[in-house]
């Protein structure tokens, strides 16, 4: 078919309005859950549905971008991409750490291996998502003149990053930048995290290897300051004046118990805003890259059953953040819930 200077019709089952729309509102609901430090529990199943839905994607835009007969255009690749990257970094920052994996088995109550397992199921899948989105990524950069159908249109293709430029070649070394620097990041820090013990504890030795040198002259300046102090204390008498003195009446000390108490998690607000704001960037310039890469009218209607069904994905973390708000609002949440 002619290009006119744009792209071939949008291949809706893979990068159409209903698609964008569960990506975007599953990115921003498991951000939102993730900001407000929800428990394990409330997060696993909005991050096991995303995980799938990236996993699943990523694996068919490849077999429909590589296939003998192409069903996607490399314009669409491009949708995917985008995509897929969003909701990666998003899974990435929503996986549980450290301390938030000791929490929950200090609140387990017995099932302490449970919550291991499931934790360790979730980060393996995350892993195999992670892998298949950076596979998708480098297939279609490294064979963007030739990727998918309608290859002769690719040349028309561009990428936006605030502003709009060529696909080839210059968006092919922007792209595989960002994604190879990804790639090599989330490498390094994988094998940080699952590194035996005494491989990553001679690294912190090697690293840190001046610290105790260092606490140690930090404990005898300490000393000889409690030292001083002491010599220089007044008479027990005269402490116990400064006490009686410095000691809050009765209406002071009532006056301080009735203050009012903030009752908004100052910090979950900037976590929020900041997901926020992240995010209406993201979706923005995922737009502005449909729009200008000028797909094709269709034949088909915008909303088909592969759109409406995959707004029925949003219905899991939708429930968990309405149940997690609903209960702890933005105030400042119990032990486990930071």
């Amino acid at each position: 078919m002619s290009c006119n200077g744009g792209a071939p019709p949008m291949n809706t089952d893979i990068s159409g309005i209903g698609v964008r729309v569960s990506f975007y509102l599953q990115n921003l609901l498991l951000g939102c859950l993730s900001a407000r430090s929800a428990s394990y529990d409330e997060v696993s199943g909005s991050l096991y549905t995303l995980l799938a839905t990236n996993t699943g994607t990523a694996v068919t835009a490849l077999i429909l971008g590589l296939k003998p007969t192409p069903e996607i255009s490399f314009q669409d690749a491009l949708i995917v991409f985008y995509l897929l990257h969003l909701s990666g970094i998003t899974v990435f920052l929503s996986l549980p750490g450290e301390e938030k994996i000791e929490l929950e088995k200090k609140y387990a109550n017995g099932a302490r291996d449970r919550v291991s397992l499931s934790i360790k199921m979730l980060h393996i899948c995350s892993i195999i998502q992670t892998y298949t989105i950076f596979a998708f990524a480098f297939a279609v950069l490294w064979t963007a003149d030739t990727f998918g159908s309608n290859s002769d249109c690719n040349t028309n293709a561009v990428v936006v990053i605030l502003h709009s430029f060529p696909a080839i070649k210059a968006g092919q070394i922007v792209l595989s930048v960002i994604s190879g620097l990804c790639a090599i990041l989330y490498t390094v820090i994988l094998i940080e995290d699952h590194l035996p013990p005494g491989p990553k504890k001679w690294i912190r030795q090697r690293i840190s290897r001046r610290i105790p040198v260092v606490a140690a002259q930090q404990d005898m300046t300490s000393e000889d300051d409690t030292a001083g102090t002491e010599r220089m204390s007044p008479p027990a008498n005269t402490r116990k004046i400064f006490e009686y003195k410095d000691h809050p009446t009765r209406p002071q000390a009532a006056a301080k118990a009735t203050e009012p108490k903030l009752w908004i998690d100052w910090p979950l607000v900037i976590r929020i805003t900041f997901v926020l704001v992240a995010w209406g960037l993201v979706v923005l310039n995922t737009e502005l890259l449909i729009r200008w890469n000028n797909f094709a009218p269709s034949n088909q209607s915008a909303w088909q059953f592969g759109q409406i069904l995959a707004l029925f994905l949003v219905v899991v973390p939708l429930a968990s953040v309405i149940s997690v708000f609903w209960m702890l609002g933005l105030r400042p949440s119990s032990p486990r819930h930071q």
